[in-house]
This record gives structure tokens, C-alpha cells and sequence, in this order.
């Protein structure tokens, strides 16, 4: 979904407490009230709902970030980065990857998939 761990956090709660695949959350870093549609992968099983019921309680983004830091080596905010350039790679517009990621900005998109694209070129030029 390209979003924030806060989105995605809230989008777990909600799929635990409404069973619903696709929830609506409110999107984090604008200064209007916006919400976004999540949608829950159908890989996720009623038994994976009722695991992540369990633990509800200690999921907050901040735990997120500092697990995936620690097993993965991962800053999370890097996949909302890496799922802008899937889109771009699959040739979906900027303008259409700024909606699905909720970039009030197209300029940031923009930037961020041209920056990728130089370095992809330069990477290939010989």
C-alpha cells in the first residue's frame, strides 16, 4: 500500500476488530483529516486475524520500526520508498503513485523516481 507503519498499524487493528479486508485509517503527516484505503493481502488468514488479536496491545509503529531495524536491518520508511519505485518501474504514472501514497506533492514522487532512474542509467552505462 506504500503507506506509513503508523497507517499500517491501525489498518492491523482494524482488520482484527471489523474482519474487513479493506479499511479505511486516517493518513499521518497532513494537517487536514484525510483517510486512506488499506487493503488486507488475502495471504493473511483468519488464524493469522486472530494471532495478531493476541499481541493487538504491544503493536505500535515504534515497535515496528525498531524490530525491523534490529532482524532486518531495515529503516521502514525505505519500503514506502521501495513500493514507489515498483510503480515506477511498472510504468505507473507519478501522478497516480502520488494518490496511492498519499504525497500531497508531486514534486517529492517526482524527484524521488527521476533520482532512482539517473542512478539506475548510471549503474547501466557501460
Amino acid at each position: 500500500n506504500g503507506s506509513r507503519v503508523s497507517e499500517a498499524v491501525d489498518a492491523l487493528k482494524a482488520w482484527v476488530s471489523t474482519r474487513k479486508r479493506e479499511v479505511e485509517v486516517p493518513v499521518r503527516k497532513h494537517r487536514l483529516f484525510e483517510v486512506r484505503k488499506m487493503v488486507v493481502p488475502e495471504e493473511l488468514k483468519e488464524e493469522d486475524r486472530l494471532d495478531c488479536a493476541s499481541v493487538l496491545e504491544c503493536v505500535k509503529p515504534a515497535n515496528v520500526e525498531v524490530y525491523a531495524g534490529r532482524a532486518f536491518g531495515w529503516n521502514t520508511h525505505s519500503l514506502r520508498y521501495a513500493r514507489i519505485t515498483h510503480l515506477a518501474k511498472q510504468g505507473v504514472s507519478p501522478s497516480l503513485i502520488a494518490k496511492i501514497t498519499h504525497h500531497r506533492r508531486l514534486d517529492y514522487v517526482l524527484r524521488y523516481t527521476e533520482q532512482k532512474a539517473a542512478d539506475e542509467l548510471n549503474r547501466n552505462i557501460w
